[in-house]
């Protein structure tokens, strides 16, 4: 195996699972300084404040723009999304997604649903 197929094979094992509320809001101008459309329906998520961890200019944040995967194992879906924003209310694994995502993931989903599981390559800390 090549060294970067190594790599690659290896790299979902590096992601970091979490597991908590999945709720929805709005996005516009995040905190990792990208504006979303809410017109365009792009999948988006804002993560904790503890998870994000943002320095003095979140803008720089690593984890900006890095994409999660997001799992309803009571609904059997699943859908990537692409971090924008800091959750200001979000207890450490919960998550705030676009209401566009949030009926792809939930599509019974009132507002708030428990048990949703989570992961991303840049995401662990």
């Amino acid at each position: 195996m090549k060294p970067i197929s190594l790599v690659l094979a290896l790299l979902p094992l590096l992601a970091t699972a979490y597991t908590g509320d999945m709720t929805y809001y709005t996005p516009g101008l995040g905190s990792c300084g990208y504006r979303t459309d809410p017109a365009r329906n792009e999948p988006v998520v804002a993560l904790s404040r503890a998870i994000m961890a943002n320095g003095p200019n979140p803008n720089n944040n690593p984890k900006c723009g890095t994409m999660i995967t997001i799992r309803n194992p009571r609904a059997g879906t699943s859908r990537q999304a692409r971090i924008v924003d800091t959750c200001q209310a979000c207890a450490r694994e919960d998550i705030d997604v676009n209401i566009g995502l949030f009926r792809q993931v939930a599509p019974n989903g009132d507002g708030r649903v428990s048990g949703i599981s989570w992961s991303g390559p840049a995401v662990g800390s």
